[in-house]
């Protein structure tokens, strides 16, 4: 027996439920993990209101990112043989301290890579990467990061440096900006005084790359330049402190407006959506796409950027944290003796 927590309900972090279930063995495709440490995600918070994509239905156990140790491989499973340290990106599953999940969502960590700094990786660093590919960034070009400061924004701050970018970063607090230009944003400002970055006021955004939506898009959408790419990853615009406020959700939404075919055409422009645990058909891209990250970890060019640690009995607050808007970098939690 180990324990897990539950969602009973949909609705608010009171939902969360810890309790003991029975432990399974792994099937055909299958690794058991040992959990070390979990990263907490806004889209855990989505769940947990049930308004993510393919959110199963109450009670479930929530959580996309965990490291850990593999404690038992099932039948064809042979390159992740007991011991092995991992991540794994179970999409559904991880707040629990075993995890049984698909040996395709398990990454194999190289030595000297910390377990809870591990935790903070997969799902910050490989959507900050997709996100980077697919607004096709080049070295020079001026990009805009919302949520500058959180994970992914941290992990996109860090990757543009080395990509060559003239980078800016919003926030919502002024505490935020040391560890933005410390990561190489060239500049950094409130979302309500983003019109004074020369970038953003002169319409030279080359690159957009966005998590919050709602009215911050409406402000950045039309300062790209003519060939400009935006990205839109997220909709943080729509959170509360029970998961998603609806009406500000609705509002928000109201805000971005209404986008006709033809200003795409006559203004060169680009906008890319995407989710990252609903790519399809993308295993092996992301696969090579997080061997390259713990490399560039290895080799100390990148680094996950940790917040507020919580306690695996603890985890509820974690999400209260997140909600907020006030943390930086990843909020993580940590589990069995990673918790002391």
């Amino acid at each position: 027996m180990t324990k897990a927590w539950f969602v009973e309900r949909f609705g608010g972090p009171e939902r969360l439920q810890l309790r003991e279930r029975e432990d399974r063995l792994p099937a055909g495709g299958e690794v058991a993990i040992r959990t070390a440490a979990i990263g907490i995600n806004f889209a855990d918070l989505f769940a947990r209101a049930g308004v993510y994509p393919n959110t199963p239905r109450p009670p479930f156990v929530p959580g996309m990112e965990i490291s850990g140790v593999v404690e038992e491989a099932g039948p064809g499973v042979s390159d992740l043989s007991p011991g092995r340290r991992v991540v794994a990106v179970p999409i559904f599953g991880g707040y629990a301290e075993r995890v049984v999940c698909r040996a395709s969502s398990v990454f194999a960590l190289p030595d000297g890579v910390d377990l809870v700094e591990a935790a903070a990786m997969p799902v910050a660093f490989l959507t900050a990467r997709y996100a980077i590919e697919e607004a096709r960034v080049r070295p020079g070009e001026t990009v805009v990061v919302t949520a500058a400061a959180g994970g992914v924004g941290t992990a996109l701050l860090q990757l543009l440096r080395d990509r060559g970018a003239k980078t800016f970063g919003l926030v919502g607090s002024e505490k935020k900006f040391p560890l933005c230009r410390e990561l190489g944003a060239a500049d950094v400002a409130l979302y309500a005084a983003a019109a004074r970055l020369p970038a953003i006021a002169e319409s030279r955004i080359d690159v957009a790359i966005d998590a919050i939506g709602g009215e911050t898009f409406r402000a950045l959408w039309p300062r790209l330049s003519r060939g400009g790419r935006y990205v839109l990853y997220g909709f943080a615009a729509a959170a509360g402190k029970r998961g998603v406020a609806r009406m500000r959700a609705l509002r928000e939404l109201l805000a971005m407006g209404i986008l006709s075919p033809y200003f795409f055409v006559s203004g060169c422009r680009s906008l890319i959506g995407f989710n990252l645990s609903l790519l399809p058909n993308r295993l092996e891209e992301l696969r090579a796409a997080a061997d390259e990250i713990f490399r560039e970890t290895q080799a100390g060019r990148i680094r996950p950027i940790l917040g507020q640690r919580f306690a695996f009995e603890r985890l509820p607050e974690a999400h209260r944290a997140l909600a907020s808007r006030k943390t930086q970098g990843k909020v993580v939690v940590t589990v069995g003796a990673t918790s002391s």
